[in-house]
């Protein structure tokens, strides 16, 4: 089971179906769809979807944690999961986990997404043994291009996706052998 994350701002706790009402606003939110969703208006039934393949990933220590605030409010979504379909069948890419973020937008740009972004990787490479992680983002998202720089993520390749074309992004860990 994957543990809740400290974080300054808050914490990441395991997200479970009670909060599918607050993601599904969440997701519906122009900008946060117009990349995450690609431009979709999820329906409840999705975003049901999505907690209960989040509790699947749970004994791998995978999935998604809801960003809470120190008031308990949900402030957004991190989530490490196998990578999606639209990057699954390119070379290099099967088995791989990828970080995904979203955040309410009276909290974004504050450093919340580096903090949460942060303890996201910080679990995927102590906890996890992960060495890599890969991401995938939407050519015009200025801020999600930010953001993967700032956690130390280096583009390594671009493809077509289902809205925009996608730079793909990896972020090395050491491997304990590595570090000595």
């Amino acid at each position: 089971m994957k543990p809740a994350l400290p974080i300054a701002s808050g914490r990441l706790r395991p997200a479970r179906a009670s909060d599918g009402r607050e993601l599904l606003t969440l997701l519906r939110d122009r900008d946060i769809r117009r990349y995450l969703c690609d431009g979709r208006l999820l329906a409840a039934g999705e975003v049901t979807e999505m907690l209960a393949d989040s509790a699947l990933l749970d004994t791998r220590g995978l999935g998604l944690w809801v960003l809470e605030t120190p008031d308990c409010r949900i402030a957004g979504v991190v989530g490490l999961t196998p990578v999606s379909p639209v990057i699954a069948g390119l070379e290099g890419m099967t088995g791989c986990i990828e970080p995904t973020i979203a955040l309410a937008p009276d909290v974004q740009r504050r450093g919340l997404g580096h903090e949460a972004m942060t303890a996201a990787m910080a679990y995927a490479e102590h906890t996890l043994g992960l060495t890599r992680l890969v991401a995938a983002v939407d050519a015009p998202n200025e801020r999600s291009h930010r953001l993967m720089r700032a956690c130390g993520f280096h583009p390594f390749a671009s493809t077509d996706g289902p809205r925009h074309a996608l730079t793909l992004y990896e972020r090395l860990f050491s491997r304990p052998s590595e570090t000595g």
